[in-house]
């Protein structure tokens, strides 16, 4: 016995229907398991083929961290992963207030940063800044390999504070911790958590974008 391509790519369709992202997400199993275990949270979708017309689903959705079990045949199967990719697809694209970043002024920029370096005050407070957001984070929800990840790409920003001029630092920061957010899947309590603890870092510098 085993789960089919064609039930497979089934699967497949109504996942990409509901605009989930299949590099969140863990695929596992082999001939009558298929499992979608989505990679930051503890939300997954397991099935196990019973006989030719019998399939048991094993579910942990957004409202429940335990397992939900259920017998059914392929048509229950496809209802409920259709209702499980649409809940879970709400769940991770809706702002919770915490990841929201744009409209709060971090670097404080005007035209003056297009031509001007930092002061040696200005740089050790923003050193000061940068060692201060090393040491939170570690209390993030945030994989060890990708804190190391973040550690080194604050270090490069540190060193590129002799190099850059204001305006071209400030956006280089910026940006460089938003794609940190985003490639790196940093959950979005994190990251939200990640964008406090910089505000906090630099609140006295307003690094404002």
């Amino acid at each position: 016995m085993r789960i089919t391509n064609q039930q497979k790519s089934e699967l497949a369709g109504i996942f990409k229907e509901n605009k989930l992202n299949l590099i969140d997400f863990e695929i596992s199993g082999k001939y009558e398991d298929f499992n979608i275990e989505y990679k930051f949270d503890y939300f997954s979708f397991c099935i196990v083929k019973k006989d030719p017309q019998k399939y048991q689903t094993i579910i942990k959705s957004i409202k429940n961290i335990s397992s939900n079990v259920v017998n059914t045949n392929w048509d229950g199967v496809i209802n409920n992963f259709r209702v499980w990719t649409k809940h879970l697809s709400v769940e991770l694209n809706t702002p919770n207030g915490w990841e929201t970043y744009e409209n709060y002024d971090y670097l404080n920029s005007n035209i003056d940063d297009f031509k001007k370096s930092f002061s040696d005050e200005e740089k050790e407070f923003i050193r000061k800044g940068i060692t201060y957001t090393k040491e939170k984070i570690k209390d993030l929800d945030i994989a060890p390999d990708s804190l190391k990840i973040i550690e080194k790409k604050l270090d490069e920003l540190d060193i590129k504070l002799d190099e850059l001029k204001k305006f071209d630092w400030k956006s280089l920061f910026i940006g460089t911790i938003a794609s940190l957010i985003m490639s790196l899947g940093v959950p979005p309590e994190s990251a939200g958590l990640l964008w406090e603890i910089i505000k906090s870092a630099f609140s006295g510098f307003k690094l404002n974008f």
